[in-house]
Formats: structure tokens, C-alpha cells, sequence
């Protein structure tokens, strides 16, 4: 018999969500760990709200609708059958299905009768836009051809959570960054030409400098114009408005968590002018670089 509990006060665009499931022991037993605190977490524009060591038998079974959480969930033994918006899978020992935020699904075990997998749940204001950037938002299930890295950095996830050393925060913050980057390697559509990686890699480690399109492109030894191209393709975006946004993010970053001064995180992300930085910082983002302090600080 199944039992429910009650509605959990979270909502998301398709109302309250909702949560059903087998008892506990008789159907599963679970190792889990939180991060505890949750108002610490939100110092961090991504963080893990929990993980779980889980082994599930014959007949368990799971239901959420509109869920309040994204999770990854990675099958080490057996295997799941997982629905998702009404899209069925059967996911085997070696694969990944993402529980998406704000979605209906469902999951049990396969016809083995049983599954070992590992879940971490995360959270942040980061989250969405990293989802949409790797694609990772379009697959309900990929199949890993990385399966040991995986596996390693969702371990370290585990016990990170589980040990709660000083700093586990932040160690745990970039755990997930990792995570989500090394499963975005398994998307076959992902391939991201050279010569957009290394622009890329070019711009993060120049906030600080003023590149305009053209110093760019002679530095990678291409052109104005294949510099353009491969941007426009792949990310739907200019290579100088790609920049620009890299250093609004490394702002955002200097504003939540250091008490730098804005002229000097102005300085650090390529603008001379304070002024001109505030302007365009608000017109990206929506507030001056004071509210926004003011408001992530709250």
C-alpha cells in the first residue's frame, strides 16, 4: 500500500507539489544526508540541498507531482522504470535520470525487483542557467560513457554532506558545478568546436582586460567573422556580448560574497569607469550593483 504525505509547501509554476511513496525499510533503506541550515546555502549560487545512498526492492514505488526539486540520479545496480511527463524509460546500471523542477514523475524498480543509486538534489539561482546552457534541461535520461568520474564526484558529494568538515559549503558548491559540466560531456550534440573552447578559455581568464572582437580573433588566429559564426551557432550569442555577461557574472559573484568596493570590482572585471560599470551592470542585470548586494545579503 502506498502512503502519502502531506502537500509540501513549495510551489512552483504548476501549483503545490506533491509527494507519494512505498514505506521506508520495507521497500527501501536509504542513507541520507543534508546540508542542514538552508538559509547558509543560499550564500552560494549553486549548492546541494541533500544526497542519498538508496536501494530499492520489488514493488517501490514513487510519485511527485510538480516537483519541487531537481535531482540527479545516478543507477549503479539494477535498473529503474522512470516517467517523467508522460515519457517512459527503463533506465539501466550505468545511466542518469534528472528529476526536473516543476514536473510530474514517477519511478519504481525494473523487473530485477532491484536498484542501488546514488541522488543529490541541488539547488541555487544558478541552477536554471546552467541547465540551459549544457542542455542538460532537454534529457529526462542520459547514458554515461564517463560512468567512474561520475560516479567519483557524486561520491564526493556524499561525503561531504556526510562529514560536514569546515568549509564543506563551498567545497560542496563546486562539486556541483563539476557534476553538472562532467554530465553535459555525455550529450552527443554538445560538441563544442575548438575554437569556440578556446575562446571561452580566453575570456574567463581575462575579465579584468578589454578584449574587443578583433584583438580576440587575432590572438586565436582566426577572423572577425569565424569568431562570430561559431558564437551565433552554438550559443546563440555575439562573442563581445558573451564577455560582457562572463564579466557580469564574476560581479555578481565579487558583490555576494567579498566586501570589495564597487569601483574595485569594476576594475577587476574590465571597467575603468565605475559609473559606466554601474550603468551597464544595471541595465543587464536589473538593479544597481548596491541593490543587488542589498538584496542577495538580505
Amino acid at each position: 500500500m502506498l502512503e502519502s504525505i502531506k502537500d509540501i509547501k513549495s510551489h512552483s509554476v504548476d501549483g503545490v507539489s506533491q509527494l507519494w511513496f512505498t514505506p521506508e525499510n520495507q521497500y527501501y533503506t536509504r542513507e541520507i544526508y543534508s546540508s542542514l541550515q538552508p538559509e547558509l546555502n543560499r550564500r552560494f549560487p549553486l549548492y546541494i540541498i541533500s544526497t542519498n545512498d538508496e536501494h530499492c526492492f520489488k514493488n517501490y514505488y514513487r510519485r511527485r507531482e510538480s516537483s519541487e526539486v531537481f535531482s540527479i540520479e545516478l543507477v549503479l545496480e539494477g535498473s529503474m522504470k522512470f516517467v517523467q511527463n508522460d515519457k517512459k524509460y527503463h533506465v539501466t546500471s550505468g545511466n542518469v535520470f534528472f528529476v526536473h523542477h516543476g514536473q510530474n514523475n514517477e519511478f519504481s524498480t525494473g523487473p530485477e525487483g532491484h536498484c542501488h543509486r546514488f541522488a543529490c538534489l541541488m539547488g541555487g539561482h544558478d541552477l536554471n542557467a546552467l541547465l540551459y546552457t549544457t542542455k542538460l534541461i532537454e534529457h529526462d535520461v542520459i547514458k554515461l560513457n564517463n560512468l567512474e568520474v561520475v560516479k567519483r564526484i557524486m561520491c564526493e558529494c556524499f561525503n561531504e554532506l556526510k562529514e560536514k568538515k569546515a568549509g564543506f559549503r563551498s567545497r560542496a558548491s563546486i562539486l556541483c558545478y563539476v557534476l553538472l559540466l562532467e554530465l553535459s560531456k555525455n550529450l552527443e550534440h554538445m560538441h563544442i568546436p575548438d575554437l569556440l573552447l578556446r575562446a571561452m578559455d580566453l575570456m574567463e581568464h581575462h575579465l579584468s582586460q578589454q578584449l574587443s572582437l578583433k584583438k580576440i580573433a587575432k590572438i586565436l588566429n582566426t577572423t572577425p567573422i569565424s569568431l562570430s559564426r561559431v558564437f551565433q551557432q552554438y550559443l546563440k550569442n555575439s562573442p563581445i556580448n558573451y564577455f560582457i555577461n562572463l564579466k557580469m557574472e564574476a560581479a555578481k559573484s565579487l558583490l555576494q560574497n567579498t566586501n570589495m568596493q564597487t569601483q574595485k570590482i569594476a576594475e577587476n572585471t574590465g571597467y575603468s569607469n565605475g559609473f559606466y560599470f554601474s550603468s551597464e551592470f544595471k541595465k543587464r542585470i536589473g538593479m544597481s550593483p548596491r541593490e543587488f548586494r542589498k538584496k542577495v545579503n538580505l
